[in-house]
């Protein structure tokens, strides 16, 4: 179970990858074979873009500091598919932590609704990404 005193620091780490999705996103979406992709994936990147957003607005009601997020740096490479295929696996991973913190959360309906969407986003976000591949 999660450690209540560790949520701002996750809510960091989640910021920092939500980040880094919707700049990998934006990056893909230039690569798309047509436009219908890259509209799909430059909607991601904004709903990536909305989870930081709101996640920074819940670590600074936490802590009273405003959060500055890290650049994660790149590491996906390959073609454009073989990136899109490694997603599918990380937008599942993510989702299993979100509805993790999702469930460990009772008292806080704000920070549970962030969480639910967030989850909903990344596991929309796999069934879309295995329809762009087929």
């Amino acid at each position: 179970m999660n450690q209540p005193g560790s949520l701002p620091r996750r809510l960091g780490e989640y910021i920092n990858s939500e980040l880094h999705d919707a700049q990998l996103y934006t990056i893909l979406s230039r690569s798309a074979p047509s436009d219908r992709d890259k509209e799909i994936l430059e909607e991601y990147s904004d709903d990536c873009r909305d989870n930081a957003g709101i996640f920074m607005k819940l670590y600074q009601r936490m802590t009273g500091y405003k959060f500055t997020p890290k650049p994660v740096p790149m590491k996906e490479n390959g073609s454009y598919r073989a990136v899109l295929k490694g997603r599918i696996r990380e937008e599942i991973r993510l989702s299993k932590k979100y509805r993790r913190e999702y469930l460990s959360i009772s008292d806080d309906m704000q920070l549970k609704r962030a969480f639910f969407n967030a989850y909903h986003n990344s596991l929309e976000h796999a069934v879309g990404i295995i329809e762009l591949l087929s």
